[in-house]
């Protein structure tokens, strides 16, 4: 089975990057060990050796003597957001690198086996390691004692972080304290008020009868005013949460597209994992009572949409939490066509969507759709998966009745016997793989994130096995069984 411990969806930039480290702004030029696709696991290990034996003093000054001892690779230093003693908290080394987020097949392939060979490296010289984090933050992370090493292996590239005990210390310290943000009653309280709100023309006096109503306290800090958005926070130790109004920027062109002073407003609330399912459900009854069932589900992060003429509004499960989003219909949806009618890099939101049958006077569904990439290389097929296939797991849980199951599936055309297809439902997943000389594959999995991130792994092993050249060879189907459920986007990297 394919390692899916590494694949993440952002990479630390190559090239020119800023970092903080004590009290002034440094630019640093990092260097990738390699410019060419194959993975330098001797190189790599070198410098796992050095940063092991090096004696740390958690200084700005350990940068030179640490790029001294390491050259030609270079660092990056930086302070973490948690209060610390020391002037530096984090460097970042990066290790390997393919160029522009690479999906060609050998460039992957030689990523991904270099990452399997210097994790075994590592763990034969610090053994297995303190964790083992196979979930969106993809990392392996050993304690040693002068310093914590993290390693991380990205879509297009993998690199060390290396933290001060100090600063783990802390960092674990805020986990256990957001484990302990269990009361969602303060976003409950306040998304009504978002919903019946009249938000006009984004205005800065259309939103502040909202933010008195509100009254949580307004963060007037420097960097909040240099930006210009109003925010609004409860921040401490047994609830964290915000209101939060993001100023329209310049490159939106905000008179050709409609744009107020303001473009979104955004309700957020972290929480415990172990209450967010309790939380979201919560959070859907609320906004089905104030605003009818939702016309559109989807993914990643449960999305619940409700598309008004005027106002568009999603319930999501996000970044360890909740959030509730308002934006103008028109201008978001209008700036949205265009950067993807005439940009190259611009990626729709949704990995796939459902229409619930729910349309009502108020609320619809958008009357465009983003047509899908092809897929025509296995590693683009691989990163539609991995995506997609965790969020199924999770997301039609949170989402029913509104979303309650898709059935997908792989084939070569005709050949009957060669296929690959599966379901999610909001009870549960299932897999059956059939390849020619083998057993067939059949099984079942709680409905979780992890159990789509394994039935990817299976699914993205197995396809290369059906003795084809590309995923161009294949024919895929998808679909919802049940209902007024329509199936409207799946990205599988599939037209037609």
């Amino acid at each position: 089975m394919r390692d899916y411990g590494c694949w993440s969806s952002n990479s630390p930039s190559a090239g020119s990057f800023y970092a903080w480290s004590g009290y002034r702004w440094l630019m640093v030029t990092s260097r990738r060990v390699s410019e060419s696709p194959v993975f330098d696991v001797a190189e790599a290990m070198r410098v796992a050796r050095g940063v092991e034996r090096f004696e740390w003093s958690w200084s700005a000054s350990d940068i030179a003597q640490l790029q001294s001892l390491l050259a030609p690779i270079e660092l990056r230093g930086s302070k973490v957001h948690s209060a610390t003693t020391t002037e530096l908290d984090v460097v970042i080394i990066d290790i390997a690198g393919i160029s522009n987020n690479s999906v060609d097949d050998a460039e992957r392939d030689a990523l991904r086996t270099g990452f399997a060979a210097l994790r075994m490296d590592l763990i034969e010289a610090w053994s297995e390691p303190d964790s083992d984090i196979y979930g969106e933050t993809g990392s392996l992370v050993w304690v040693l004692p002068q310093v914590v090493v993290e390693l991380h292996c990205l879509t297009d590239g993998a690199y060390y972080r290396l933290l001060s005990p100090e600063a783990h210390r802390s960092v674990e310290t805020w986990r256990e304290r957001d484990e302990q943000r269990t009361d969602f009653a303060p976003f409950l309280a306040v998304l009504p008020r978002i919903a019946n709100a009249h938000l006009g023309s984004w205005s800065r006096s259309d939103l502040d009868p909202l933010f008195e109503a509100v009254g949580w306290p307004i963060d007037i800090s420097e960097g909040r005013l240099f930006r210009e958005d109003l925010v609004a926070e409860l921040n401490g130790d047994a609830v964290r949460a915000s209101l939060h109004a993001s100023r329209t920027e310049d490159y939106m062109d905000a008179d050709r597209w409609g744009f107020g002073e303001y473009w979104r407003l955004t309700l957020r609330q972290s929480l415990s994992w172990r209450v967010v399912p309790e939380a979201y459900a919560a959070a859907l009854r609320s906004c089905v009572e104030l605003l009818g069932p939702p016309p559109v589900v989807g993914g990643p992060n449960a999305q619940a949409i409700w598309r008004g003429a005027n106002v568009t509004y999603t319930l999501s499960n996000s970044g360890g939490g909740l959030s509730f989003t308002a934006t103008p219909t028109e201008s978001v949806e209008g700036l949205e066509y265009w950067e993807w009618k005439w940009g190259d890099d611009w990626n729709p939101p949704e990995s796939w969507r459902v229409t619930t049958g729910a349309d009502g006077v108020r609320f619809g569904t958008r009357d465009w759709w983003v047509p899908e990439r092809r897929a025509v290389t296995w590693s683009m097929l691989d990163d539609y998966i991995a995506e997609l296939f965790p969020s199924l797991a999770r997301d039609l849980a949170l989402l029913a009745p509104y979303a309650t199951g898709v059935l997908w599936g792989f084939r070569v055309a005709e050949e009957p016997g060669i296929f690959i297809r599966g379901w999610f439902s909001d009870e549960g997943a299932g897999l059956e793989i059939h390849l020619p000389g083998a057993e067939p594959f059949e099984r079942s999995y709680p409905p979780a994130f992890q159990s789509g991130r394994r039935i990817a792994a299976e699914t993205t092993a197995a396809l290369r096995k059906f003795g084809v050249e590309s995923p161009t060879d294949l024919e895929m189907m998808a679909m919802a069984p049940r209902g007024t459920q329509k199936l409207d986007t799946i990205r599988l990297g599939f037209t037609g």
